[in-house]
């Protein structure tokens, strides 16, 4: 299976991939690892040592270079380094005359996994058709998209970037009321608010009076709406108007991201 997998380790995710080469190590290493090659499948021109402990640096067609660190240097077998927070490692394990690639990475971000598997699926294929001495698949925008689709449906982001959650925005915990949950406010000019929810763990709300009508949308997971009495599951991608005047409480899955819309109290900012 070409696609990749992602797990959780602790505190982060892990993103992976396996592909068996018709190819022995020592010829796939020097598609990981020399200059010539990696201009073939690899995203970025990588300069530094080819040494643990060594400094790199990323360079694109335009714009500031990334940097990174070289952390482990095996050749044929492992090959392990950072690039802007992220952590890259290639595992090559011998099968008969050719072998097992394995790649993982940890991103720094966790919104970003769905992207980052897209590119480096793209990369992947194109690394096989290198070392197989065939012309590589190129870009095509159409598939881009479809296999983007596909690893947000499978992935989600799982939280929201991190511009949106810095500590100028968190909402303090004694003015949101719902343990387990951290939350986002931003302001509209007109006085509406934007509030972005993000379930830790379980969580329940406490039942309310909206004096104001509240626009809902569950970008992912679960979240069931109590409204005057009566439960509506509300799953990723359902939006729901809470009309003025109704009496609610909701309960929030783990893993669960939401958006809601009103106008009234304003909430007040704490520490992240």
């Amino acid at each position: 299976m070409k696609n990749g997998t992602l797990t959780t380790k602790g505190n982060h995710v892990e993103l992976r991939f396996e592909r068996r080469l018709a190819h022995a190590p020592e010829k796939v290493w020097r598609a990981l690892t020399e200059t010539q090659e990696l201009a073939h499948w690899f995203p970025a021109r990588i300069e530094g040592a080819r040494e643990a402990g060594a400094g790199l640096q990323f360079f694109f067609e335009e714009g500031a270079p990334g940097a990174g660190k070289l952390l482990v240097f095996e050749p044929p077998r492992l090959l392990e380094y950072t690039w802007e927070g992220d952590v890259l490692r290639w595992e090559l394990v011998p099968e008969g005359k050719g072998c097992l690639l394995i790649f993982t990475t940890i991103p720094a971000e966790r919104a970003n996994v769905a992207r980052d598997a897209t590119g480096w699926h793209f990369c992947l294929d194109n690394l096989e058709a290198a070392v197989d001495g065939t012309p590589a698949a190129g870009f095509d925008k159409a598939r881009f998209s479809a296999l983007n689709a596909e690893y947000a449906a499978r992935f989600g982001l799982g939280s929201f970037p991190a511009f949106l959650t810095s500590a100028a925005n968190h909402v303090a915990a004694d003015s949101l009321h719902i343990p387990g949950v951290e939350a986002y406010v931003f302001d509209g000019a007109d006085g509406t608010q934007i509030l972005l929810c993000h379930a830790k763990t379980d969580a329940d709300t406490d039942e309310q009076w909206r004096d104001a009508d509240e626009y809902l949308a569950v970008l992912e997971g679960s979240y069931v709406l109590r409204i005057n009495g009566m439960d509506m599951e509300l799953r990723a991608g359902r939006e729901f108007v809470v009309p003025r005047g109704a009496r609610v409480s909701g309960r929030f899955s783990a893993g669960t991201r939401t958006m809601h819309a009103f106008r009234g109290r304003s909430l007040g900012r704490g520490g992240a």
